[in-house]
This record gives C-alpha cells, sequence and structure tokens, in this order.
C-alpha cells in the first residue's frame, strides 16, 4: 500500500527517480519551443529557394502591327496592362485604366470612367469629376518599335489628351 492516496511510487524503498508533474510540464514546454523554432528557422531557409520576383506585366509592351491596330475605330480594353486603346483616323493614344484613388480597374461609362471601388468619375479626357480620387488618368507614350509594332511605354506619361496622340507612317 503506498504511503500516500495518490502516489505512483508503490515500493517506498525504491530508490528509482520520480519525475515530478512540474519537471514534466517543463520538459514539453521546452520541447515546444524547441520545435517551433526549428521549424521557424527550416521556413526561412526554404524561403531562399523561391524567387523574390514580381509577377507584374513589363512597362513597355506591344499593340501590334500598325495595319492590324489601325483597322479598329473606337476604344477598347486591354485587360492585360489595364489600358483603354482609342484608334482614330490613322492616329493612335492609349490611356491607364488603373484608377489613382486605391488602383481598381475603372469602367467605360457614357460621361467617361467610373470607378466601381469608390466612386470616383472621370471624364472622357481623364480628367477626374468627382470621388477620393487624387488625379487624373495619365496617357501612355506610344511610338514605333524597333520591329515595326506599335509599343507602348507605361513609364512615360502625359496628362495632355491631344499631344497623346501618336501617327505611324506606315
Amino acid at each position: 500500500m503506498p504511503k500516500y492516496r495518490n502516489s505512483l511510487n508503490v515500493d517506498p524503498d525504491d530508490k528509482d527517480p520520480m519525475i515530478t508533474r512540474r519537471s514534466f510540464l517543463a520538459l514539453m514546454g521546452v520541447g515546444a519551443c524547441v520545435l517551433g523554432v526549428g521549424g521557424l528557422v527550416n521556413a526561412s531557409f526554404l524561403g531562399f529557394l523561391y524567387p523574390n520576383a514580381m509577377k507584374v506585366p513589363p512597362s513597355i509592351f506591344s499593340l501590334g502591327r500598325p495595319e492590324e491596330v489601325l483597322s479598329r475605330t473606337g476604344k477598347i480594353f486591354n485587360p492585360k496592362q489595364k489600358v483603354f486603346v482609342e484608334t482614330e483616323s490613322g492616329k493612335v493614344r492609349v490611356q491607364t485604366a488603373v484608377c489613382t484613388h486605391l488602383g481598381c480597374t475603372v469602367n467605360m461609362v457614357e460621361t467617361g470612367y467610373s470607378c466601381p471601388c469608390h466612386g470616383s468619375t472621370y471624364d472622357r479626357h481623364g480628367l477626374n469629376t468627382g470621388g477620393p480620387a487624387p488625379s487624373p488618368l495619365v496617357y501612355f507614350k506610344v511610338f514605333k518599335g524597333a520591329s515595326g509594332d506599335i509599343m507602348v511605354d507605361k513609364a512615360s506619361t502625359t496628362l495632355d489628351w491631344d499631344a497623346a496622340w501618336y501617327s505611324p507612317t506606315i
């Protein structure tokens, strides 16, 4: 019969080392901390295997051959580059479709453009007319590339809608 009611040591003369509840819980806590730190170290080493490049389209892109681009008339939306391409009587210009407030894609409406996220509105030239948008929609530089394609440079912008027109010589 054990000396104490809840004692696990049946033989009081036995010199077996007993582990107490306190030391067991302390060992479990240390073990959990060691496993957690080991997991964080392994995760940080695995982060070096994945490239740190962002998946963004290049700032210069092609619209296509001049014959193809100028055969259309009107304004179309290019969803990959998030731009509006407008062609009219042998000229072309490209305008951004990204709202200047928080970067949502604007929609074409009868009066110009409208942002569905926070209600910013723009006229047909991209000048902001209402809402929280701080600045107008910009036009991008359009030029003829070395391959003969009509190219767009998103890094070069202008707010002058008349100067944004490009007329390629075919």
